[in-house]
């Protein structure tokens, strides 16, 4: 069953001389499942205005995060393995490495948190470390 919750997303993005940090709150939906759940919502301002994302955790170990609208992305994170994935920008399409090194979640009803960190690399070659950190609370 899906309701409606207040999402806090925490991003922080590490690079080799500098970290950029943002936080969104919107209002979106969870749907739990018996090995998974789904936190869907929509960008309404910033540079992914008009989008729609969807993150998924699969049994405490592995996230996808799909995102439709301008601009797309199907990027899969599972703890110890490396993933290639799509993201397509305003500029074109780029495939990118993506390695899980932590996923951590704790998900009922009335929401909870994930928090997951992976690494970015193109051909090899690292580009960030990012850690994202998602709070989900029911609304009344």
């Amino acid at each position: 069953m899906a309701h409606k919750f207040m999402i806090r997303i925490h991003d922080v993005h590490e690079y080799e001389v500098e970290t950029a940090e943002t936080t969104v709150y919107v209002f979106g939906d969870l749907e739990l499942s018996e090995e998974s759940y789904r936190i869907t919502y929509r960008e309404e301002s910033g540079d992914l205005a008009g989008c729609t994302t969807t993150i998924t955790c699969i049994g405490g170990k592995e996230v996808s995060v799909h995102r439709e609208g301008p601009f797309r992305t199907d990027l899969t994170m599972e703890l110890g393995r490396r993933h290639s994935c799509q993201y397509q920008t305003e500029y074109g399409s780029m495939l990118m490495g993506i390695f899980a090194d932590k996923v951590d979640s704790h998900m009922a009803e009335t929401g909870g948190y994930l928090e997951f960190a992976y690494n970015i690399d193109f051909d090899g070659d690292f580009v960030s470390h990012n850690i994202l950190h998602v709070t989900v609370k029911e609304t009344f």
